[in-house]
């Protein structure tokens, strides 16, 4: 059984040990094995943002949603997400309602637009961000490089105002 929550304070370990972990078994993520500061961050964090987090037995997280909005007047209703579910768990759903608890807990915030970016050949991410209501916007054409190749990325966005 998965339990899929905010994620708190004692959470902090876990969400770390699960981006360490994603960053070694995904090149879908952003940063590389190595690149990850080490130290959990402070949960909840500060503001707005907040983090969803699938929690499954013995307290190991499977998956996570974090949602960062910027502190200033003009930005603070846009979220920008980042998520990632273990291979271990991938095919299951498990993003889908991790997804769709972050754009509750959004929504009961008062926010008006979360937005992300995905590598144009992740279609299994793809399939799910669209399957869940959000549009691409634009394409940032070679915005990374991912071994050894440039990829591009599709900006995408989902509206929360009724």
């Amino acid at each position: 059984m998965i339990e899929i929550r905010r994620a708190g304070p004692g959470d902090a370990p876990a969400l770390l040990d699960l981006q360490l972990r994603l960053d070694e078994e995904s090149s879908f993520m952003l940063l590389e094995p190595g690149e990850r500061d080490p130290v959990p961050k402070r949960l909840p964090p500060d503001g707005a943002s907040f983090v969803v987090v699938a929690m499954a037995e013995g307290g190991v997280a499977a998956g996570y949603v974090e949602v960062e909005v910027l502190p200033y007047r003009r930005a603070r209703r846009t979220g920008y997400v980042v998520m990632g579910v273990r291979a271990a768990h991938a095919g299951q759903g498990l993003g889908r309602r991790l997804l769709e608890q972050a754009v509750r807990e959004a929504r009961a915030a008062g926010m008006a637009r979360l937005e992300l970016t995905v590598m144009s050949h992740n279609l299994r991410a793809l399939g799910l961000y669209l399957a869940c209501g959000f549009q691409v916007e634009g394409l940032r054409r070679s915005a990374l490089d991912v071994d050894g190749r440039r990829v591009d990325e599709y900006y995408m966005g989902l509206l929360l105002a009724a």
